[in-house]
C-alpha cells in the first residue's frame, strides 16, 4: 500500500509539474508611496530539457522498479507516469524546436532588411557620386569658358591699345 501511495504521488508530481507555473505579485504605487493595486500574474513555462529528460529516466526507473517486484497495479502507474514524462518531454522538444524557428525566422528577416538597407544606401552613395561628378565637369566647364573668355577679353583688349598706339 505504501508503494502504489508513493507511486501515486510520484505519478501525481510529475504530472502536475510538467508545466511549472511561475506566480508574479506586482504592486502599483503613486507618487506618495501609496499602494493602488497589487496585480497577481501566473505564467506557465515549460520544464527545460533536462528537467524533462531527469523525470522520464526517473519514470523509466520506477516501471522497471515495479515490474522487478511484479506488483501489476504498481507496474500500470509507472507506466503511466513514464508515459506522461514522455509527453512532457515531447511537449518541451516542441517548445524547443518551435523557439529555435522562431529565433531563425527572426534572424533571416533580420539579415533581409539589413541587406535590404545596404543595397539603399550604395544606390545612394552611387547616386551621389554621379551628382557630385557631374557637379565636378560642370564646374570644370564653366571655369574654362570663363578662362577662355577672359582670354579673348585680355586679347581683344591688348589689340585694342595697339590699334590705338599705331594711330598716334
Amino acid at each position: 500500500m505504501k508503494k502504489v501511495f508513493v507511486m501515486l504521488a510520484a505519478t501525481g508530481l510529475l504530472f502536475a509539474t510538467s508545466c511549472k507555473k511561475e506566480e508574479t505579485q506586482t504592486i502599483v504605487t503613486d507618487s506618495d508611496q501609496d499602494t493602488i493595486a497589487v496585480v497577481h500574474s501566473e505564467e506557465i513555462v515549460p520544464m527545460t530539457e533536462a528537467e524533462a529528460t531527469s523525470r522520464v529516466e526517473q519514470a523509466k526507473k520506477d516501471l522497471a522498479e515495479a515490474k522487478a517486484k511484479g506488483d501489476k497495479e504498481a507496474e500500470a502507474l509507472a507506466q503511466k507516469a513514464l508515459d506522461d514524462a514522455n509527453q512532457a518531454w515531447e511537449h518541451t522538444k516542441e517548445a524547443v524546436n518551435k523557439a529555435a524557428t522562431d529565433v531563425k525566422a527572426n534572424l533571416n528577416e533580420t539579415a533581409e532588411k539589413v541587406d535590404e538597407k545596404a543595397q539603399k544606401a550604395k544606390e545612394d552613395i552611387n547616386a551621389a557620386a554621379k551628382d557630385a561628378k557631374k557637379d565636378i565637369n560642370k564646374a570644370a566647364d564653366d571655369t574654362k569658358e570663363a578662362v577662355n573668355k577672359a582670354a579673348d577679353d585680355a586679347k581683344e583688349g591688348f589689340n585694342n591699345v595697339l590699334d590705338k598706339a599705331k594711330i598716334k
